[in-house]
């Protein structure tokens, strides 16, 4: 009985600890925000022109600081007459909310910083019950294509005096062919609130035309600007997009055209046939003509007579003019076999397929045609999605701290996730060559496939080089089709010679775009940095990597004495390497900051509040097929903890799994040299269970 007593007392005390631990950390972003919006905005330095005085010579003169003036979106169509004073920045603002404090001084110190822009938004997010904010919207850089599908940029911009002005001709004559009027004696009522906030959204699209903004770009640098700053607070259940929100549409091409695809495929004669025939179903598209070009690099006798067969007999139907089946014995390199596809070739756009998709609706082709025809856009993929489920593969590649990830993957696609991202057209960094379209021009000027990059990470290079010529890249998810790529397949799964290959060429990827370590202009730097986190969702912890304080070792000469190893702990290792390559990737030269390790850790079928975590580390000696420990000594270290709102969601028949992600700090010299495995020990607070798990993963500290 007081046995009993003892226990439920100290789980009233755990589950207490960690329910206070997991309100204060749940709650980060709005102490975040509210944190923010406390500081001083930064002041910048006015930009200098220079000047011809009377002798000819050039003397400095610093422009003027302009003056911000608020205009309510009801009264956007009185500025089309507003007086030409030139020193004059207009922030436009939704009635649904309110500005932050700091806002007008933000955008006033963003336009002194960025001459080079005219026009610019910034993010928001929403005002709950008792004054906490919620839902904030990190929006992407300028995207002209999502854009057009949404008015993604919400309840306020601002823009330069000058601007405005270069637009109001655009914008008048669009307000008459809406049925309206840009008299300024119109008031709020007369015009009516939803007709207002169309007028902002008419507005900004003729600024954006005016920036040529829907313009093929001259590099990276973007027209338009995007501040990445809470600075607008939506009234509770406000919609962020007024009506526009991301949605289905269809298409029309600009002109009929021809389409080679390209196959790569080995040994899958079956798999090939079942996407063949349903290319040939679902591309009933007018205008449209197509051809398409296997490449085998070495397929059995058998199965390459299965595909000339399959290749002949098919139908030619729907478009589809010829089947050219490429046999050549090779080593498997992705890229080479792709450009070999485009050189056997003559389609103006060319579509990379793998021979384990699946079309099932009319009209996908059509609609990547339409978007690729658009002279500022590069690379199209489309959404794709596990067959028999909703779950989806692909939404589009987002390039996070260390790399690119296709984020939502395995999430379901019958719910609408971050603000419509798996819905509509995006603009975002890459798509996968599982199913990626592009002009053939576009393809030469790029300069193809990276022949270097022979398994991964070659479409992402590909995607990237795009986007440096001055391209857009786009995904198409308001279509879908299936990818037959394994629900299983996963790091987790990789034998480590493969682990090895993929980091090698991940870093060869990095080495090339080097600029691009943990940038990317359609992802937020503000949103999950993690490449193991599928769901978009906002940073979980604001604390700083450099302020996670340094563990203290402890040396278990002969183990963990009373704990056991058992399956049911269970240890993700996301990132185990120097905090130098952390903080500055690939090119960093050194380990001077010392060690980082991060992921997740739980215990199934036990409540998690009760366990106090530590990771463990052992030394071992590397073979070809793994590692085995070197002596029964064993390193311990507290581990801080962070909120893992995504494992929650994963785990939802799990008990207190939100505080599972953990992280760690090593001093450089605490450790010697050497190769060390991962563990983690779980201890029950509680009783007197103790709990050991080791994984694969390598931490190798080096000299």
């Amino acid at each position: 009985m007081l046995k009993d007593l003892v226990k439920k007392s100290l789980i009233l005390k755990r589950t207490t600890k960690y329910n206070k631990v997991l309100n204060k950390k749940s709650g980060a972003y709005d102490k975040w925000q509210k944190e923010v919006e406390k500081q001083p905005v930064i002041t910048a330095e006015a930009p200098v022109s220079y000047e011809e005085d009377e002798n000819g010579e050039l003397v400095p003169h610093k422009l003027p600081t302009p003056k911000v003036k608020v205009v309510p979106y009801a009264k956007v169509w009185e500025m089309t007459d507003a007086k030409k004073d030139e020193n004059v920045v207009y922030l436009f603002v939704s009635p649904k909310g309110k500005l932050t404090k700091r806002a007008s001084e933000v955008v006033k110190q963003y336009f002194i910083a960025h001459p080079e822009h005219n026009v610019v938004y910034g993010d928001e997010d929403e005002q709950g019950s008792g004054g906490k904010y919620i839902h904030p919207y990190f929006k992407p850089d300028w995207s002209p294509d999502a854009y057009l599908n949404a008015f993604y940029i919400g309840s306020f911009f601002a823009c330069r005096a000058s601007a405005l002005h270069a637009a109001t001709p655009e914008y008048d004559n669009a307000v008459k062919m809406l049925g309206g009027t840009a008299n300024k004696k119109n008031s709020p009522e007369q015009v009516g609130l939803e007709a207002s906030l169309l007028s902002a959204d008419v507005l900004f699209c003729m600024l954006a035309i005016s920036e040529r903004a829907f313009a093929k770009r001259t590099g990276t640098e973007l027209p338009i600007g995007h501040i990445k700053e809470i600075l607008y607070h939506r009234n509770a259940g406000q919609d962020v997009f007024y009506g526009r929100p991301f949605h289905n549409s269809k298409h029309m091409l600009l002109k009929p055209t021809t389409v080679s695809i390209i196959i790569p495929s080995m040994d899958h004669p079956e798999i090939f046939r079942q996407c063949l025939n349903s290319i040939i179903e679902t591309t009933k598209d007018a205008g449209i003509t197509y051809d398409i070009v296997v490449i085998d690099n070495g397929s059995s006798a058998a199965n390459r007579v299965k595909y000339g067969v399959y290749a002949s007999r098919a139908e030619r139907k729907n478009g589809l003019t010829k089947i050219n089946y490429i046999y050549k014995n090779q080593e498997f390199n992705f890229s080479a076999m792709c450009n070999q596809g485009v050189r056997n070739s003559n389609g103006e756009y060319l579509l990379f397929l793998n021979d384990d998709i699946e079309a099932t609706s009319d009209g996908w082709l059509t609609e990547m045609v339409s978007q690729a025809q658009l002279r500022h856009v590069g690379a199209v993929g489309a959404k794709l999605i596990y067959p028999d489920t909703d779950l989806i593969q692909h939404a589009g590649i987002a390039n996070v701290r260390r790399g690119p990830v296709h984020k939502l993957q395995k999430m379901h696609d019958g719910k609408s996730h971050y603000f419509g991202y798996n819905r509509g057209i995006h603009n975002c960094i890459g798509v996968t060559a599982a199913c990626l379209l592009i002009s053939r021009k576009k393809f030469n000027d790029v300069g193809g496939f990276p022949e270097e990059l022979k398994v991964a990470f070659n479409d992402v290079d590909f995607c990237y080089s795009v986007f440096e010529k001055g391209y857009y890249n786009v995904c198409c998810n308001h279509i879908y089709l299936y990818h037959h790529e394994s629900l299983t397949r996963g790091l987790d799964n990789l034998d480590p010679k493969k682990m090895e290959r993929l980091a090698v060429e991940g870093d060869t990827l990095m080495r090339r775009h080097s600029y691009l370590y943990n940038v990317d202009p359609f992802y937020s730097p503000h949103l999950t940095e993690d490449e193991t986190i599928s769901a978009i969702i906002p940073r979980e912890d604001y604390t700083p990597v450099e302020d996670i304080h340094y563990a203290a070792v402890s040396v278990h000469d002969k183990g963990i004495k009373g704990a056991r190893e058992d399956q049911c702990l269970r240890v993700g290792c996301e990132y185990n390497g120097t905090m130098d390559n952390w903080l500055y990737g690939v090119n960093a030269t050194g380990n001077e900051e010392g060690y980082f390790l991060k992921g997740y850790s739980f215990v199934i079928g036990s409540d998690n509040a009760l366990y106090e975590k530590r990771l463990l580390l052992r030394l071992v000696e590397r073979y070809e097929d793994g590692a085995g420990p070197v002596d029964s000594k064993v390193y311990s270290f507290p581990i801080y903890v962070w909120y893992r709102p995504d494992i929650r969601v994963r785990l939802q028949d799990q008990v207190n799994v939100d505080l599972t992600g953990y992280k760690l700090r090593i001093r450089k010299g605490d450790l010697t040299p050497g190769f060390y495995q991962i563990g983690m020990l779980a201890v029950d607070k509680t009783g007197r269970n103790k709990l050991i798990n080791w994984v694969p993963n390598i931490l190798h500290i080096k000299n």
